[in-house]
């Protein structure tokens, strides 16, 4: 019989977190869970992105638009690779459905942050763009 797991419990809450919900409910079978969630400071949830494009004027960061697992996409992210704005640059997987992200700055990728198959949380730095 299958049954609430906290890792699945830990995961709804930060999609619920990510995407602005006030509450989470879940059931499976005669288990269930529910939470009601308080609304985070907008400036929160970005400044880990904002900071590190702060410090390195000359460059911009690719950013995981939500919490999942990072794959790459079918034209993977490498060093020394162009990406203009709007390319799809990654896929973050989150509850089984692969979400395209795509670039919002466009130059040549100088570092990469993340290895596939890697947990991203929102926000976080995928790979680092000069220019």
């Amino acid at each position: 019989m299958a049954h609430l797991e906290s890792e699945l419990v830990r995961h709804a809450l930060s999609v619920a977190r990510q995407h602005g919900f006030a509450e989470v409910e879940l059931a499976i079978g005669d288990e269930s869970f529910s939470a009601r969630l308080e609304p985070l400071p907008k400036k929160s949830r970005a400044s880990k992105a904002a900071e590190a494009a702060a410090a390195e004027p000359e460059f911009q960061v690719v950013t995981a638009s939500l919490v999942g697992y990072y794959r790459e996409s079918k034209t993977p992210l490498k060093v020394g690779a162009a990406i203009k704005k709007g390319d799809v640059v990654a896929i973050i997987s989150a509850l089984g459905i692969a979400n395209d992200v795509e670039s919002k700055v466009t130059g040549e990728v100088v570092e990469l942050l993340v290895e596939p198959n890697q947990p991203v949380e929102y926000g976080q730095a995928l790979a680092k763009v000069k220019i």
